[in-house]
């Protein structure tokens, strides 16, 4: 045993000792530089001699030009600066370690800035993008010559002109003025930006869609003024489309006879057909799969239709839709659909047939707004009673989801509103108006996260005992109150069956800590019930869990325990997206 001890050790000593000249090797040797010196002055030095690469075993030859090179360098960091009267005295030294550059520097006072003059010519003589430019980045009289200022104002000139389609602009004067005797200096720039392009010609590289439906997708006209960021923002439309694999938009050379900037588009277009499938498994409906089948370019005009299932022992939809895109392709589009829908829970049953159409526009806020009307067959069975109905239901809906990382999202939130009713006078069985709201928060707290939820639901109706069971509010579940099943709480019949309310009202509390690696810890407080007045009971469940940040998305498993309920605990399985 000792033996193998004392082995261990010498290879431990070797391995040092092979070590140590690399290690060595890594060492940089040291500038010190005294007097009254500022940082950026310090810094600015630095970075002009430039002795990041080398290394602490170079011969003295090579230091001996380092040294000779020195004083030029650092003349020039000084003056970059203003500082054209310093006086320095820079030294090498070195020792069995490494070697150092000395600088003595008394930098003296820095020249400063007398005139600022700035002449734009041209079309740009009138651009507000000029302007602003010039009333944000244009050196001040009396503040210190900085030489970096001075370029980089020329270079956001020339910039800027390119960006908005001045394709003749040039200086016609370039000019900064050092007095050393002074120690003032005048910048004096002349700019002649020529006239402002506007978007030529935009050819299509594509066979698969009609050109006046891809030219839907830009942003601007051939009389629009040139606009560089017009563009990405015409990329990012065709991308978002999710028509094509791959978007390249290039700006070719301007044409100074028509002064116009034409534009190519290659264009990779994505399968035409695809299919999806789905498995999961929740506490609310059990296992459950799903199925989906797209046509992503049912014409060239870039329709689409697709069909989807979804099954489970609790619910079911099976699906079909067609969809149009309008005016805005990537933003604003028409969905005809029709379908079956099931579902079965221990509080109602029902079985709906349904056909309608939907307009969903993406907002410039953010916010997706859709307007529907959806004509609805639905027979149901809540308690003891069994009904059937035919509705006309318009509505109207916003959404919107901001995340930092979809995926598994540290500060986020989702809020979802929806106006929708039934009449009469237009055709449906009863009349009702329905407004529900939702809304989902996360936020970094202490290593972890904090997630609110909140969720309403208010009715107005005069017969309630005949409104379909699919659209009565119930509580409980994976998603709702923990602690109780799905659908469980709700307003009662006088056989004591739950039948759901005309309002709801539900919230939760919760923070997960993450422990290991992909694993967190959770602990949640939830309440809330579904209702018909304001005389009510809120229901309460309070528990633990596990979060695991799987490869299928996150997976939550919850230890709930409710008020008051046949059961002293649940357990809550679930999965998909935080918002």
């Amino acid at each position: 045993m000792r033996s193998l001890i004392l082995l261990v050790g010498r290879l431990l000593i070797l391995g040092w000792l092979a070590s140590a000249p690399a290690v060595m090797a890594q060492a940089q040797p040291n500038v010190v530089i005294s007097g009254e010196v500022s940082a950026v002055v310090r810094k600015n030095i630095l970075q002009h001699l430039g002795l990041g690469s080398e290394h602490c075993q170079i011969s003295e030859r090579r230091r001996a030009v380092l040294l000779d090179g020195a004083d030029e360098k650092i003349r020039q960091a000084l003056q970059a600066l203003g500082y054209y009267h310093a006086r320095w005295h820079s030294a090498l030294s070195s020792n069995d370690q490494c070697w150092t550059i000395t600088i003595e520097l008394t930098p003296g006072t820095a020249t400063t800035l007398d005139r600022v003059q700035v002449e734009i010519d041209g079309d740009a003589r009138n651009d507000p993008a000029f302007a602003r430019l010039l009333e944000t980045s244009l050196p001040k009289t009396g503040e210190q010559l900085n030489h970096d200022q001075y370029e980089t104002l020329k270079q956001s000139l020339q910039k800027l002109a390119q960006q908005r389609g001045y394709a003749e602009s040039h200086f016609t004067r370039q000019q900064l003025q050092i007095s050393l005797e002074s120690q003032r200096a005048d910048i004096l720039l002349g700019f002649n930006s020529g006239p402002r392009y506007h978007f030529g010609s935009v050819n299509f590289e594509q066979a698969v869609f009609d050109d006046a439906f891809l030219a839907q997708f830009l942003p601007f006209s051939a009389a629009t003024p040139f606009h560089a960021p017009l563009l990405g923002q015409f990329q990012q439309s065709l991308i978002n489309s999710r028509y094509f694999d791959q978007v390249v938009v290039t700006q070719l050379p301007p044409e100074r006879g028509t002064q116009q900037i034409p534009v190519q588009v290659v264009l990779t277009p994505g399968p035409r057909y695809s299919t999806s499938l789905g498995v999961g498994v929740a506490t609310d409906t059990g296992p459950r799969g799903s199925i989906g089948f797209r046509n992503n370019r049912a014409n060239q005009k870039g329709h689409r239709y697709g069909a989807d299932a979804q099954l489970s022992r609790v619910k079911s939809i099976i699906s079909l839709e067609y969809q149009i895109p309008l005016q805005q392709p990537d933003t604003e589009f028409v969905t005809l659909k029709t379908g079956w829908e099931e579902e079965d829970t221990d509080s109602a049953d029902s079985e709906t047939w349904f056909v309608g159409a939907a307009h969903s526009r993406s907002l410039d806020n953010g916010w997706i707004r859709t307007l529907d009307l959806v004509y609805r067959v639905e027979s149901f069975a809540v308690g003891d009673d069994r009904s059937s109905t035919e509705l006309v239901v318009p509505g109207i809906g916003w959404q919107k989801t901001r995340a930092d990382n979809p995926a598994y999202p540290f500060t986020g939130w989702r809020t979802r509103f929806s106006l929708r009713g039934a009449a009469e006078s237009l055709g449906s069985d009863l009349s009702f108006l329905q407004l529900q709201g939702s809304g989902k928060y996360i936020l970094p707290l202490l290593g972890g996260r904090l997630l609110g939820r909140l969720e309403g639901g208010l009715s107005l109706m005069s017969n309630f005992e005949e409104m379909p069971s699919s659209f009565r509010f119930f509580a409980g579940g994976d998603n709702s109150v923990r602690g109780y099943d799905y659908e469980e709480l709700g307003p009662l019949n006088d056989g004591g069956d739950v039948v759901g309310g005309r309002h709801l009202l539900t919230a939760s509390v919760e923070y997960d800590y993450p422990v290991y690696k992909n694993y967190a810890l959770a602990v949640f407080y939830d309440v809330g019930n579904a209702f018909d007045n304001s005389s009510f009971t809120l229901k309460r469940s309070f528990g633990v869990g596990l979060r695991w940040r799987s490869p299928l998305g996150p997976i939550r498993l919850d230890l709930a325990f409710p008020d008051t309920s046949e059961q002293a605990f649940r357990i809550h399985l679930s999965m998909g997206p935080d918002l």
